[in-house]
């Protein structure tokens, strides 16, 4: 028996919602080892909804259906999809300023399906829109590997001397002069991105309440990490590396010590005025520089990457990993898998 299609008295989201569910339930009872009708993986599954539900939202506010839907709306989404917010990171994987071409294919080939099954179900002509946009350059050879760059890590010896530096004693300008306040907060924030998997946008938005220090191997040392959501990417959980819970044990101190007001765990001011973008990057580059790390150093999320390589190799799945790092497109994580070849140690 099939599941009806809508409600008479859903919205237009909700009409469309209910397509994809019942798309979800066909695939689920298919007996094709065909990739476009075999049943979805769960992962998968989660993946697609979140997709679809963000389209619908997009035509249910403008009152489009997949009969009326055409080419220049759904690129109209795709370029809301792919926006970034100047004080935050991109809403999906994207390279610069526009969407990942492959997570836009992979969103077009949804769309397509999707279509397919409601003409099929409703008797009526598929809308090929979708599949038209699909034939262009930039989307039909979105799988390509070279449209896709490996990400930049550090190796163990680089990331072995960096945390050597994050978790050492002494200022920049002198080993035995203590270290001021707000060079002990960049060191912690740069090494919760090594070894928590943080963007800077992350650390930013990390609160005091978002700190677990019970629970954990170590008494009263920090173990696990709860982000709020950025954007479409949900809130999530990560763990710490031991070295980098002890170190922010350290500044939670100084901090303390200092009577830093507010909830950010690393704010601008001892008012507690929150870190800018700006001041944040500039810090956190500062860091590495005196690091030794080099001018080539990757930018910030060479350290992220580096967090979810190890991860990997140490074991973990793409599920967990994606989880901590806030992933929603679990095609991210095929770039690590090329990477990953040997187990390493986990920092």
């Amino acid at each position: 028996m099939n599941l009806p299609l809508f409600d008479d008295d859903a919205s237009a989201e909700e009409r469309l919602r209910d397509t994809f569910k019942a798309w979800v339930h066909h695939r689920a009872r298919s007996n094709s080892a065909a990739r476009g009708e075999r049943p979805l993986r769960h992962e998968s599954a989660t993946v697609y909804q979140e997709m679809w539900h963000a389209f619908a939202a997009f035509c249910g506010e403008r009152m489009l259906d997949l009969q009326s839907l055409e080419a220049p709306d759904i690129e109209t989404f795709l370029a809301i999809r792919g926006a970034v917010d100047p004080d935050r990171k991109p809403r999906v994987l994207t390279k610069g300023a526009d969407l990942s071409p492959r997570y836009a294919w992979r969103l077009l080939t949804l769309i397509d399906r999707v279509c397919r099954f409601h003409a099929q179900r409703e008797g009526v002509v598929a809308n090929t829109a979708a599949s038209a946009l699909l034939q262009r350059p930039e989307y039909r050879y979105a799988n390509a590997t070279h449209r896709d760059p490996l990400p930049e890590y550090y190796e163990d010896t680089q990331a072995e001397r960096l945390i050597a530096y994050l978790t050492g004693p002494g200022s920049k300008d002198s080993p035995t002069d203590p270290i001021p306040w707000k060079e002990v907060r960049d060191r912690t924030a740069v090494a919760l991105m090594l070894g928590g998997g943080l963007t800077p946008g992350d650390a930013r938005a990390l609160t005091v309440g978002g700190v677990y220090s019970d629970g954990g191997r170590e008494a009263d040392l920090p173990w696990k990490l709860s982000l709020p959501g950025n954007g479409n990417s949900p809130a999530r959980e990560t763990p710490l590396a031991p070295w980098a819970g002890r170190q922010l044990a350290l500044w939670l101190s100084v901090r303390t010590r200092h009577d830093i007001k507010g909830g950010y765990v690393f704010p601008a001011t001892l008012s507690g005025k929150p870190w800018s973008h700006t001041a944040c990057h500039d810090a956190c580059k500062a860091v590495l520089a005196d690091a030794g790390m080099g001018e080539d150093s990757g930018g910030m999320y060479k350290l992220r990457h580096t967090f979810a390589l190890r991860q990997l190799a140490e074991g973990k799945s793409d599920i967990e990993v994606a989880g901590w790092l806030g992933l929603i497109d679990l095609n991210g994580m095929a770039r690590y898998r090329r990477i990953v070849t040997r187990q390493v140690d986990i920092v």
